[in-house]
């Protein structure tokens, strides 16, 4: 058997999940030269749990993980703890602050962005501080080519409240824009609320911000 042949073989062995030591043992190639031609070799998660039984370098690897894991669950949970629930004003400055980093500052007021919780969290600031009715909510979509429009339309319907009739026509990307189509990526939302003097209002609102001294 030519070298690059067994280059394959063991490349191939590896990927069906098969560890350096059952490789070697249906091979007779050397653990190093093993490793060498197969350490780009991606496992999946369940190969990788069945290696780390056997490799001690997996299982420990695994150990590290689920410790670094552990700890940041842990900083997770002790930051949440910090957050207690918003007080009106303190409602009203988030989503100011959101509104000056993402929202629309020219034409009419809005705010466009793919993150679900970030959307809810401006939808329910423009009911409850904005005091928006629900007739002037307006829904438009930025999508990728291939993406379930209908289904992509009922997902943001649900995070917004807005029906489907107040969807616009959704902007669709063309193939070779270089994005990835995540299965649980529904797009873009854009919100767009046509009321002039609520853009004048939030941009007042925006200017008269001080740093506090």
């Amino acid at each position: 058997m030519k070298n690059w042949e067994k280059k394959e073989l063991a490349r191939g062995l590896r990927q069906q999940g098969l560890s350096y030591k059952e490789i070697q043992s249906k091979t007779g190639l050397a653990k190093s030269t093993i490793s060498l031609w197969c350490r780009d070799v991606e496992l999946t998660s369940n190969q990788k749990a069945a290696l780390a039984k056997y490799d001690p370098q997996l299982r420990g690897a695994k150990v590290n993980q689920d410790k670094r894991r552990k700890a940041i669950d842990k900083i997770r949970q002790s930051a949440m703890s910090e957050i207690k629930n918003l007080s009106s004003s303190e409602f009203w400055v988030a989503g100011l602050m959101l509104y000056w980093a993402e929202g629309n500052k020219t034409l009419y007021p809005g705010v466009s962005n793919s993150d679900p919780k970030l959307i809810k969290f401006m939808m329910d600031w423009f009911r409850r501080i904005c005091s928006v009715p629900e007739e002037k909510f307006k829904v438009y979509l930025h999508l990728h080519s291939g993406q379930n429009e209908l289904k992509s339309k009922r997902f943001w319907s649900e995070i917004t409240g807005v029906p489907l009739p107040q969807f616009g026509k959704s902007y669709i990307k063309r193939e070779g824009s270089g994005h990835k189509k995540n299965i649980l990526y529904f797009g873009t939302a854009k919100i767009c609320i046509y009321s002039k003097d609520l853009l004048y209002k939030i941009l007042g609102w925006i200017e008269a911000i001080k740093v506090p001294v």
